[in-house]
């Protein structure tokens, strides 16, 4: 008889794994007076290792086709099978912001402040001008997409929290502010985890980092293929002045 595969077991185990990566002792993440934060660094290669390749995971500037950036964004999740990375300096790279899935803001402790200021950077991107082009195919050509379809997710991550409930009213009214930008998914891995790209859910207790790697990974499922860029756009400045 076929041996069961432990999808439970698997998931525990994945979480402690994720746990390490990101300098945290997985026997301790509940306990308050456990040491240590994790950093911009190891949540990218946490999140780098957790996620199919298609995805780039890393430190971005977003840009648009009208010679405009963001805010630098701490971690941004951005297409790298279809859409070209226009330029890189360093460990840094400008993305156009066609390419960009999800911009994430990497804080200490989940708390009004660092989640309004998480906030900020999401709306330096959301408001940057996106093009969509035509998409050719074997049977003929898909038209252009409206950007409205393929929304930037932003998305807040943290170690600890300020509040003594995820689910308390400050906690709430601080995770569910809509101005200047929503904040899609967020999670201190000592305190408790938010998605509302369905509703508003909370992760299970001892679940945290788990449950919001697979909310933010079926997020990003949902949001297909990037939007394909009007590469005519972005050329336009090179172009010579008419006459």
């Amino acid at each position: 008889m076929t041996e069961p595969f432990d999808l439970a077991k698997a998931y525990t185990a994945k979480q402690n794994h994720m746990l390490t990566g990101l300098g945290l002792m997985p026997q301790f993440t509940d306990h308050p007076g456990a040491k240590g934060d994790a950093t911009e660094e190891q949540w990218t290669v946490v999140l780098r290792e957790f996620l199919p390749q298609r995805y780039g995971v890393g430190p971005i500037f977003a840009i648009d086709s009208l010679g405009r950036r963001s805010e630098q964004i701490d971690i941004g999740i951005f297409d790298r099978q279809y859409s070209p990375l226009f330029f890189e300096q360093g460990d840094v790279r400008f993305v156009p912001v066609e390419s960009v899935y999800a911009v994430c803001e990497v804080k200490s402790r989940m708390n009004k402040v660092n989640l309004d200021y998480a906030r900020d950077k999401v709306a330096s991107v959301r408001q940057l001008h996106r093009t969509s082009a035509e998409i050719r195919h074997a049977g003929g050509t898909y038209p252009p997409q409206h950007p409205d379809t393929k929304p930037i997710l932003g998305v807040f991550l943290s170690t600890d929290i300020d509040w003594g409930d995820i689910r308390g009213a400050a906690a709430v009214g601080a995770t569910t502010e809509t101005q200047p930008a929503v904040l899609d998914l967020g999670i201190a891995v000592r305190g408790g985890a938010f998605d509302r790209t369905d509703g508003f859910t909370y992760a299970p207790l001892g679940q945290e980092l788990i449950w919001f790697a697979t909310r933010l990974y079926r997020a990003l499922s949902r949001l297909g293929t990037a939007l394909a860029i009007d590469l005519d756009a972005y050329y336009l400045p090179l172009q010579p002045p008419a006459g």
